[in-house]
């Protein structure tokens, strides 16, 4: 199916909100304010806004505003539990100047049911892999000691085990930030052209808005749909699996969820998503065989959340709704 080409306009290399690291792909800028609110062109509803942020202590998007802090060693008394994923959980969407996440959702839900002190931290970080939300837990977000993790991921993976001369470390579909750090610079001293053609050209070789270029400038290889898959799902199960010994180690509860993915009208014919859904579909089945073997608790969203326009943006993102029913299925699992 076919998309208009939405005009991407520059972003000053000053304000962009993601700078390299020396173990992830990229990483947000810390107490750094994002780009201002613009209207989002997903495929099923078009009424929403990226809502305008400020990066907190751990530079994540976390609480109403984004900038709540995670305050480290943690407070006396406070149930912490931390969502950690990609898109799907770290995407806001602003309506009417109100902001929705899915974090935020499972905050009001479980605050709703007792009068403990109780913070729902969003650790979610828009176009991570299993890997970099490894790196990311073991340098980072384990020393915060949540009570309890959230694991809400699969999709994001899909593109490394497509990627020919598959390596383990994702070595051979990924790339640091750093390396084309510089291509932001000089795109961004390029004028804008108002002609669609040029503005493409100008942004696939010298990009300046990582919002609409960040995962392509990080990722190498060519994908190929047609390779074998399961090289690489046995290491997204190796990926989730340390993660929930690091949790064992440190007496945090886990949470695995299964993944929900939407074959919508316009890409149900699309040989291409529907070898996405059925990777995801192995994925879940990940899940399930790791919260079995670890005795910890699975949160079915897959077959939970029902597939239709007004709980899904897009195939993978969810509605205000959606974030709703997905935040309500895994707030069954936390028992406080």
């Amino acid at each position: 199916y076919i998309y208009r080409y939405i005009f991407v306009k520059k972003i000053p290399f000053n304000k962009l909100y993601v700078e390299p690291h020396p173990y992830l792909p990229f990483i947000y800028k810390k107490k750094f304010r994002g780009p201002q609110s613009t209207k989002l062109n997903y495929p099923i509803h078009s009424n929403y806004y990226a809502a305008n942020l400020t990066t907190n202590n751990l530079r994540f998007f976390n609480g109403p505003n984004g900038d709540r802090d995670i305050i480290i060693p943690k407070p006396k008394n406070l149930i912490r539990i931390t969502c950690i994923g990609a898109s799907t959980t770290g995407t806001y969407l602003s309506l009417n100047n109100n902001n929705f996440s899915y974090p935020l959702e499972l905050e009001k839900i479980l605050k709703s049911k007792t009068d403990k002190n109780i913070e729902v931290n969003n650790c979610g970080q828009g176009g991570y892999n299993s890997a970099d939300l490894l790196v990311r837990f073991l340098l980072q977000i384990v020393d915060t000691k949540p009570d309890y993790l959230i694991i809400y991921h699969a999709y994001n993976d899909i593109r490394s085990y497509l990627t020919p001369n598959f390596h383990s470390d994702y070595s051979h579909s990924r790339k640091n930030l750093g390396e084309i750090y510089w291509k932001f610079l000089i795109g961004s001293k390029i004028p804008d052209v108002p002609l669609n053609f040029i503005n493409y050209l100008k942004n696939k070789w010298l990009p300046s808005n990582h919002r609409h270029s960040l995962i392509e400038v990080i990722s190498k290889g060519k994908f190929n749909p047609k390779l074998n898959f399961h090289s690489g799902l046995k290491i997204y199960e190796r990926n989730i699996q340390s993660m929930i010994d690091l949790c064992i180690k440190n007496k945090i509860k886990v949470v695995l969820c299964t993944y929900c993915f939407y074959l919508h009208k316009e890409i149900k014919s699309s040989s291409l998503h529907n070898l996405y859904k059925k990777i995801v579909i192995e994925e879940n089945k990940v899940m399930k065989k790791l919260a079995k073997k670890n005795k910890v608790k699975l949160v079915d969203c897959f077959a939970n959340i029902s597939r239709e326009d007004s709980n899904f943006v897009d195939s993978v993102h969810f509605t205000p709704k959606g974030m709703k029913l997905l935040s309500r299925n895994i707030s069954k699992a936390i028992k406080i």
